[in-house]
């Protein structure tokens, strides 16, 4: 092996590649308030055009793994806690990655870095949390949701939550914004800074940027 960091970062990409968010058409509930051109563009079905960076989500993806298992190390038979939940409704398919039933608590987990903690929760992780309280309401009490954000760069004393009672109000504040850029005839203007549309955007090549 000649070089382990281009070794590494072919694992992280092929990964990230196979993963089924990256080859679905449909927008699930943590892409509603994205940027309108980018979600337009995968609701057309255009193919990506730009390899785009992998890490974050990678390292994303194996913390939700290992807090999903130390859950179950938890509650077991899912007596309380229901893990990783596939829900669909009206065409909008989600997993969330928490459910406290006793509570009626929907929780989902972020991963940031310490500076990136005066932006949460955006107003894209709060209507993903309701739309998945939304889609969760079809078959049990949801009371309340909770964004729980966990510091890369940081330990447990950095944790910090979100709560606040379930609103589906909220929720369909977002499914509207789907519907508007589903609806679109013409491609919405990109919203991100050019920099940010080059590395991370699978639809680059399609849209040049802001």
């Amino acid at each position: 092996m000649d070089d382990i960091g281009e070794f590494v970062a072919e694992v992280i990409g092929k990964a990230s590649a196979a993963k089924p968010r990256s080859q679905q058409k449909s927008v699930g509930p943590s892409q509603i308030g994205d940027c309108r051109r980018r979600v337009w563009e995968q609701l057309q079905g255009t193919e990506s055009t730009n390899p785009t960076l992998n890490q974050p989500a990678f390292l994303g993806t194996a913390i939700h793994a290992e807090l999903a298992s130390a859950v179950e190390r938890l509650d077991p038979f899912g007596e309380r806690f229901l893990r990783e939940v596939e829900v669909e409704r009206d065409g909008i398919r989600g997993h969330v990655d928490l459910f406290d039933q006793s509570d009626g608590l929907v929780i989902d987990w972020k991963t940031t870095k310490k500076k990136s903690l005066r932006y949460f929760p955006s107003e894209q992780q709060r209507w993903q949390v309701h739309v998945y309280g939304y889609l969760l309401s079809k078959d049990y009490a949801v009371k309340e949701v909770a964004l729980v954000a966990l510091v890369r760069d940081g330990d447990e004393r950095d944790l910090v939550v979100h709560r606040e009672p379930y609103d589906s109000m909220i929720a369909f504040e977002a499914l509207d914004w789907l519907v508007e850029v589903r609806e679109a005839t013409n491609p919405p203007a990109p919203e991100k800074p050019v920099r940010f549309c080059q590395d991370w955007c699978e639809f680059f090549g399609a849209c040049p940027g802001k």
